[in-house]
């Protein structure tokens, strides 16, 4: 009698044991398999924000090369803090000009900031010349050029030649300009200063043409 109740109840404590091994793997296969959603990092979030703060169009986007070893700040004022230093001749990414602060909106390592104008240069790009028309007698001014030199630029002491590439319309006016050569704080000024020149068209077999030509436009503060 003592055997049977033994054996009925190690039954009993076999069955038991298995009941709970089992349902412990059940509630740990069921927590494996829950699918959590993804959660979206705090850069990704940040980096949105601050390009709709900016209202930055990420599309437009050029290279540039830093003159010194460039600080990065996370505002465009000057008292901001400093999110890093971005060591001379390193490649990086402008998006938007900032006129009032002199100072570009910049992408290095996925970090956005804003650099001063004094510490990059624009990495101008080869421009193919799919749009050279044929010439044999070329445009000629008929009016001076005539350039309201920036007040800020001028205090800043900063000057040189900015680079044009213009089309010249066969009525003589510029329809297109590009930037070749540029100088941030100088650009808008070149670009307002030839859009007012008058000139007369270029020629080809004595009919008028549309002529892409280069043109510089020369900021000296002694001259003005």
């Amino acid at each position: 009698m003592r055997k049977s109740t033994i054996y009925v109840l190690c039954s009993v404590l076999f069955l038991s044991t298995n009941l709970i091994s089992q349902n412990t793997e059940t509630d740990d296969m069921a927590t494996s398999d829950v699918v959590m959603p993804p959660i979206q990092e705090e850069a990704t979030i940040e980096e949105i924000n601050f390009i709709e703060l900016y209202e930055i169009d990420a599309k437009k986007v050029k290279k540039a090369k830093t003159l010194c070893d460039a600080s990065m700040s996370s505002e465009p004022s000057a008292s901001s803090d400093l999110l890093k230093i971005i060591p001379k001749g390193t490649t990086v990414e402008t998006y938007k000009y900032l006129r009032r602060e002199a100072v570009w909106v910049v992408k290095h390592k996925n970090t956005w900031g804003f650099v001063s104008a004094t510490m990059i240069m624009p990495i101008q790009e080869k421009i193919p010349a799919t749009n050279f028309t044929p010439y044999d007698e070329a445009p000629k001014l008929l009016s001076s050029i005539k350039i309201d030199y920036p007040p800020k630029a001028k205090q800043n002491g900063i000057e040189g030649k900015v680079l044009l590439k213009i089309l010249i319309s066969k009525t003589g006016s510029v329809k297109e300009v590009e930037v070749v050569k540029s100088i941030p704080e100088l650009d808008d000024a070149a670009i307002k200063a030839i859009k007012k020149v008058k000139f007369k068209p270029g020629k080809y077999q004595k009919k008028p043409v549309s002529v892409w030509v280069r043109i510089p436009i020369n900021f000296e503060i002694e001259s003005f």
